[in-house]
């Protein structure tokens, strides 16, 4: 049901992800004194009308797709094995998005001969991993005690 415990879990990690979509994820600073932001769509352009230095499509996708997905398992609470996968399956994109947010600003700092300053947003995947942990502990605890019911039947 909805007013279950493993929905504020899911809900949080919603919450988490979205967060990440409104403020920076890196401050760059190159040896000239120009700061980038690197938000979870790239480095945007820093003057109006130039390209932009630095676009991350696969972030953007993958963080879309992680809120997406925490949002739908949210409603298919009476779809408890589909809710399970559903879970695992964001976790496993969870982690990849750790990896690939940190892979991003790397190599931007690399190209750009910056130094990265991460912000605490960037800590947000790990938590929303980790909130998804015990909703997913939590809907296994509920299957178990339907299997119960059911076998006492």
């Amino acid at each position: 049901m909805i007013q279950r415990v493993q929905t504020l879990y899911l809900l949080g990690s919603f919450i988490l992800i979205g967060i990440m979509f409104f403020f920076p994820l890196a401050q760059l600073t190159d040896p000239s004194g120009q700061n980038y932001e690197f938000l979870y769509r790239g480095i945007p352009a820093i003057a109006e009308g130039a390209p932009a230095v630095f676009m991350a499509y696969p972030v953007a996708i993958l963080l879309t797709v992680i809120a997406l997905i925490s949002l739908i398992t949210i409603f298919l609470y009476k779809k408890r094995m589909l809710q399970i996968r559903l879970t695992i399956f964001n976790m496993v994109c969870m982690l990849g998005a750790m990896g690939l947010i940190y892979f991003s600003i790397n190599s931007q700092t690399k190209e750009l001969n910056a130094i990265a300053d991460y912000s605490i947003i960037n800590a947000f995947p790990l938590v929303a991993l980790i909130l998804s942990y015990l909703a997913l502990r939590s809907i296994g605890k509920d299957e178990a005690m339907i299997r119960s019911m059911d076998r006492i039947r």
